[in-house]
């Protein structure tokens, strides 16, 4: 297809929302086409179903699969493929990368199942770049949490949630190990397509973790703008963005 697809994946509080939008805001400045999406979430069914997986509604783990792979077949049919196919550049906030990880390794499902469900999903379609924002757990949830509720360690080692001040996500309440086996399904990916995986220390500052991306981005639309005579500007946008992981 003549766009270029970039998913951002990563634990909780790794910063992916952060980075998708500070990348989407120096397409924006370069004049480059290009759609920023979330997963679950970009489309009608996307957001409905967002709502119930962001929620403490009963779901057994393979109900919950099948919910996130309902949801990308409305993104990949509906926003993905025609932005690729007009030659955008499609940046995801999450994708197939994180239901490996998540309903996978840390949920314990049949690794092939979810192999021919994503693969259904996407209708083959896989991101050019995936960048892995790679932080330990345990501070990535204290990122998060900080922002939602109070929290403390278990002698288990498990996260024990205290005076809830917003609604949390399902995923955010699970104990330390589910997340430790996520992030271990995180780093398996990466490892086993190291060209197309980038792993990225996402304990730095936010200014260097952008960086870093559009020092890996930039060489895939240099002959983009070397056609139009454009050359990109000194520095990324910088800023502290970062919100909860949404």
């Amino acid at each position: 297809m003549a766009g270029l697809f970039i998913a951002f994946e990563g634990g909780e509080g790794a910063g992916k929302t952060t980075q998708a939008a500070l990348l989407r805001e120096r397409l924006e400045d370069l004049s480059l086409p290009c759609g920023l999406f979330r997963e679950p979430g970009g489309t009608e069914l996307g957001e409905y179903l967002r709502s119930y997986l962001k929620s403490e509604r009963p779901l057994s783990p393979e109900a919950e699969l099948l919910l996130f792979e309902a949801a990308r077949v409305e993104l990949v049919g509906d926003r993905i493929i025609p932005a690729l196919e007009s030659g955008k550049t499609v940046i995801a906030d999450r994708f197939s990368g994180s239901t490996v990880a998540y309903q996978g390794h840390g949920r314990g499902i049949d690794s092939e199942a979810i192999a021919s469900l994503n693969d259904f999903a996407t209708r083959g379609i896989r991101p050019n770049l995936t960048f892995l924002l790679d932080l330990p757990p345990e501070e990535g949830l204290r990122r998060t949490t900080g922002h939602q509720m109070a929290f403390s360690l278990d002698p288990a080692g498990g996260l024990a949630p205290l005076n809830r001040t917003e609604e949390g996500t399902r995923f955010e309440d699970l104990d330390l190990e589910f997340h430790r086996r996520a992030r271990e399904g995180f780093l398996e990916q990466a490892g086993a397509e190291p060209e197309h995986w980038w792993v990225i220390d996402a304990g730095q500052p936010v200014d260097s973790v952008s960086r870093e991306v559009w020092r890996l981005v930039e060489p895939h639309l240099a002959p983009i703008l070397a056609s139009r005579g454009s050359a990109p500007e000194a520095e990324p946008p910088q800023g502290e963005l970062w919100p909860p992981e949404a």
